[in-house]
């Protein structure tokens, strides 16, 4: 997944943290789990069906398309830019936040972490910019 050259946002930092994690033999101490897509449920409970359907349905061939309005209305834009298959990488990385939480909350884990997790912040209808 790539947001473009002049974004500040590499997802290739997540490799390299996970890399680093791999070679120092962290690893051995912890539990590492391969994300899965969020069903829409799930995400549903925290965005509303407006802003889904619009991350399914943008895409940067499709961008043009939207009205200035509706962009604005989902916060989409140089912060925040559309790019290809990003309703995927939402429920990849959404996934890691909501499994890590259901650990938590039930014993499984005293610390969990999602590198993907905090880098990105969406509120219920719209995008809200990176960390």
């Amino acid at each position: 997944y790539h947001y473009g050259a002049n974004h500040p946002m590499k997802p290739h930092r997540l490799s390299l943290t996970h890399s680093l994690v791999l070679n120092y033999g962290m690893h051995t101490k912890m539990s590492v789990y391969r994300a899965r897509r969020a069903t829409d449920e799930e995400l549903l409970r925290f965005h509303s069906d407006e802003y889904i359907d619009f991350l399914k349905r943008v895409t940067p061939s499709t961008v043009s398309a939207w009205d200035d309005d509706m962009m604005r209305q989902f916060n989409v834009g140089d912060d925040c830019p559309v790019f290809e298959n990003m309703y995927d990488f939402c429920s990849l990385y959404s996934s890691g936040s909501i499994d890590g939480a259901v650990k938590l909350s039930q014993g499984d884990a005293d610390v969990v972490i999602n590198w993907s997790g905090g880098l990105h912040h969406a509120r219920k209808s719209e995008a809200s910019g990176f960390c």
